[in-house]
């Protein structure tokens, strides 16, 4: 496969950490990124011929089974000392599947929406953009996830079943339903 294009925020907030973003940073990227998200959904689904049907959980196991199969490769990730490692093109590509995913809860589910998480100052999502409109736990960062998530792919914890989780676990939150 080719190189895959990578996730490069604007140079303004590049030197900083999200948690030390002034207000006007964190709404310089949430802006940028709120013009990308779509391309880059779009940009995934084309790069590994996939396409949306409409239903979304049939379309994530599909998707996420061919991204999951793919994090293994060149140049998604590298072997250092025989461990397979997370390369910057697959940080790139399961960003994009986290953004593919949140397109479809936000599909799915409308009252969600695009926010810039301001509270609490400690939390890990500090200024970046989130999915809003779960009445238990507020919002969700699924970018952080993804990553997480997909190292631990990568290290033999977890599998594809991961990414649907994802999403159903979104969902139950969404209902009011604590698992």
């Amino acid at each position: 496969m080719k190189d895959y294009l990578l996730f490069i925020p604007p140079t303004e907030v590049l030197e900083k950490k999200p948690r030390e973003w002034s207000a006007s940073e964190a709404k310089l990227y949430f802006n940028w990124f709120m013009s990308i998200k779509a391309d880059r959904v779009e940009y995934m689904l084309t790069t590994i011929d996939e396409s949306l049907t409409g239903n979304s959980s049939v379309d994530i196991k599909r998707i996420s089974n061919k991204v999951t199969e793919l994090l293994f490769k060149k140049p998604f990730s590298e072997k250092i000392d025989n461990v397979p490692v997370i390369t910057n093109q697959g940080l790139a590509l399961v960003a994009d599947l986290s953004l593919l995913i949140s397109q479809l809860i936000i599909t799915d589910y409308p009252q969600v929406t695009w926010k810039i998480v301001k509270r609490p100052l400690r939390d890990i999502s500090y200024n970046l953009p989130a999915i809003f409109g779960f009445p238990l736990v507020g919002y969700r960062e699924l970018m952080r996830a993804a990553i997480v998530n997909a190292k631990s792919i990568l290290n033999g914890e977890k599998d594809s079943s991961i990414w649907l989780k994802m999403y159903q676990s979104s969902v139950d939150l969404i209902n009011g339903n604590v698992t």
